[in-house]
């Protein structure tokens, strides 16, 4: 993969986790009649977090491991930070240790699929 379509793939999850932050933003009432009006699982925001941010770890392409996952990290705990400005809404440290290990799932994803596939 290139440099060009690894830095086009990080843009998609990062437009996502700013609709997130705005997402925080919302009401628990709103955000209750929005699940309910998809009729989603109460499991989906889980595996939604975790896939944004191992989405967002496509990025050690491009860039340093380290600058990745405090950058996921500082994401995580502003989401959740932003709840408190909120109605209803509360921040919680389950919530950025879910988007901790989405992160580190895709930085170990990339890093495994460099070591199967890099020629030797």
């Amino acid at each position: 993969m290139n440099y060009r379509v690894s830095h086009a793939l990080t843009r998609l999850p990062l437009m996502a986790e700013l609709t997130l932050l705005v997402g925080t933003q919302m009401p628990l009432a709103w955000r209750a009649g929005a699940v309910q009006v998809l009729h989603a699982p109460s499991w989906v925001s889980f595996f939604g977090h975790l896939a944004l941010f191992a989405g967002m770890a496509i990025r050690p392409l491009v860039s340093p491991v380290a600058r990745i996952v405090l950058g996921a990290l500082a994401l995580a705990l502003l989401t959740e930070g932003l709840q408190l400005l909120a109605i209803d809404r509360h921040p919680r440290w389950l919530d950025v240790c879910i988007d901790m290990a989405g992160a580190l799932a895709g930085v170990g994803l990339i890093k495994l699929g460099f070591l199967c596939f890099v020629r030797r």
